[in-house]
């Protein structure tokens, strides 16, 4: 009996390694690891984007600051191009899409930190690991998410082991053809991020600013209310925000829609209604955008999901004037 005893603690500890061991593998708490290093940790480095037959080198400065996020964006081939974005804690934590409204710039959009909880809730992927792989000198875990229907890509990552953070993105449709990819070849983590390394340093710097709103799924505005009726299987409405794309420009309302891993944006325009409004939609690689009229409204709907999903968000879109408490759907 003493002898058993004599070796229960390290009976234990055998057992508290494998079960910690377990749980550091489960694909669910590595999306929300991958969720919340982009507003944890900060960094340096440069990837390769591909997008289609389009391929760009892109230099980034990221640096993550009281619950959000700022970072500078510079392409390295091709025409010179600079982007600042500025995104505060609710809306990195929601998932906030951090490019224009027109979808044509940056990286592809990682998951809210949400993610792990959203998963949990639905069935529309498969997750699985294929094991480790290496990545710019980094050791990463790979995660494997397979949709399950037409309404969203497949979705294949390689996380850094220590932080979660992305080293590979790759999203992938429903015959198996690769449509976008990110990957890093260079990456540095940094304790400080001086100032001027966030500055823009030329004259054309598109500068892209993100803050949350109040509300949640419902903005509620002087002339009445914005919501979503009838969303795609999985999709919910997670974030409102407010988007300003320059000094000079009036803010757009933001709505963020996600099923736990694809994200998709909703920009309603608020600076009066539009005299010609633009009806139709655009592709750039994965990304689909479809804009409509809506109740005087520009309406556009941008997403790095299959266009039968853009078009059914942008059919979900509701208008109640606050006079006349009758709904104006998307057409």
């Amino acid at each position: 009996m003493l002898r058993w005893c004599r070796y229960l603690p390290a009976t234990l500890l055998m057992l508290l390694s494998f079960t910690l061991h377990a749980g550091d593998e489960d694909p669910n708490l590595w999306l929300e690891r991958m969720g919340q290093s982009l507003h944890t940790y900060s960094y340096e480095g440069t990837f390769i984007f591909q997008r289609g037959d389009r391929i760009d080198t892109v230099r980034v400065v990221h640096a993550a600051e009281d619950g959000g996020y700022r970072e500078r964006l510079q392409t390295l081939t091709g025409s010179a191009r600079e982007v600042i974005r500025s995104v505060d804690r609710i809306s990195a934590i929601k998932g906030a899409r951090v490019e224009g409204d027109g979808g044509q710039q940056g990286a592809p959009q990682r998951p809210p930190a949400i993610a792990g909880s959203m998963l949990r809730a639905n069935e529309h992927y498969d997750l699985k690991s294929p094991g480790h792989d290496r990545i710019a000198g980094f050791s990463c875990y790979m995660l494997h998410a397979k949709a399950r229907d037409a309404y969203r890509y497949s979705h294949q990552y390689c996380l850094h082991r220590d932080t979660g953070l992305p080293l590979l993105s790759e999203l992938i449709d429903a015959d198996g053809q690769l449509l976008e990819r990110l990957v890093f070849t260079e990456l540095e983590f940094l304790d400080v991020v001086f100032e001027e390394s966030l500055k823009a340093r030329g004259c054309d710097t598109r500068h892209i600013e993100v803050r949350a709103a109040d509300g949640g799924g419902a903005v509620t505005g002087q002339d009445g209310e914005w919501y979503f009726e009838g969303l795609p299987p999985g999709f919910s409405t997670v974030l409102a925000t407010e988007r300003v794309f320059g000094a000079d420009s009036a803010p757009s309302l933001h709505f963020v829609l996600s099923d736990g891993l694809a994200t998709v944006s909703v920009y309603v325009a608020t600076a009066g209604e539009v005299s010609e409004a633009f009806e139709g939609y655009t592709r750039s690689g994965a990304t689909y955008a479809v804009a409509r009229p809506v109740a005087g409204r520009q309406v556009t709907v941008v997403g790095e999901v299959p266009k039968n999903t853009v078009e059914w968000i942008a059919d979900s879109a509701r208008f109640r004037a606050a006079d006349a408490g009758e709904d104006a759907p998307a057409r």
